[in-house]
């Protein structure tokens, strides 16, 4: 097996999870997040979206997302590998400023975001640094 493959499928299904109804950007967006936060902590990207409680939908029982996996045929899920792919290689500049963390305007602002600095608001989640 391919690790670095195994790296973007991860990215992938947490983007497809997370962001697929954001469109292009927002998927972009929560790639670059995982991208940053493996270059910050020198960590492989599938650590990263596996770290507990990061992703919600990758991680937390109550997550509505954690037991769904794309279907083949599934175009959003195309869209999200070919964008970690793209990503992967440097191909993409980081629309995010360099953010480590989101959330989605669907909850109340968490702690952690008080003490960071917002970068962009995409869809329904807001980016932080």
């Amino acid at each position: 097996m391919n690790w670095n493959d195994f790296d973007i499928w991860c990215a992938a299904l947490c983007a497809w999870r997370e962001a697929r109804g954001e469109g292009r950007d927002g998927i972009r967006a929560v790639i670059h997040v995982i991208k940053n936060r493996s270059d910050k902590s020198g960590k492989s990207w599938a650590v990263e979206v596996y770290r507990k409680l990061q992703f919600s939908s990758m991680t937390y029982g109550a997550d509505p997302q954690l037991t769904l996996v794309p279907q083949q045929p599934d175009p959003a899920f195309v869209d999200c590998y070919e964008i970690a792919q793209l990503i992967n290689i440097g191909g993409d500049f980081d629309l995010t400023s360099g953010a480590t963390h989101y959330f989605s305007d669907s909850i109340q602002m968490p702690e952690w975001a008080k003490s960071m600095t917002e970068t962009v608001k995409i869809g329904r989640h807001t980016f932080y640094k």
